[in-house]
């Protein structure tokens, strides 16, 4: 289910729970939204107004994670950044999201500190509308 919820332009995230802590305690004042699954990710793109997904890759089985991604790269109107572990067995799929478009990604507990957070964040929000 949905958590936080606000009225203005919230980040849907679909993260495991370190990543989201990390984030939340990274920049705490910006509004996100808990996704629990990939399910909960397309009904909020559908009755929401998101600013950004920000999405572990990793989370979605293998065999729907290509399908599943390039339908969020489809969606242009709503930027993707992808927020992973530095892990051997993720770079294929790294660079599949590449070249589905996805051009946003921050690593979990090397490049995702505040000032690189929020420069990641303004440069998807900002180029991708």
């Amino acid at each position: 289910m949905l958590k936080a919820m606000s009225a203005r332009p919230s980040i849907g995230l679909l993260l495991n729970p370190a990543m989201e802590r990390r984030l939340r305690q990274t920049v705490p004042s910006i509004p996100f939204t808990t996704l629990t699954d990939w399910l909960d990710l397309a009904f909020f793109d559908l009755e929401s107004l998101p600013a950004a997904f920000i999405v572990d890759p990793a989370l979605l089985p293998p065999e729907h994670r290509i399908q599943t991604m390039r339908r969020l790269g489809e969606r242009r109107h709503v930027p993707v950044i992808l927020y992973a572990q530095m892990r051997p067995d993720l770079a294929p799929i790294l660079l599949e999201m590449g070249k589905l478009g996805i051009r946003h990604l921050m690593f979990f507990n090397v490049d995702d500190d505040r000032d690189v957070v929020r420069s990641v964040l303004a440069s998807a929000v900002l180029h991708e509308r």
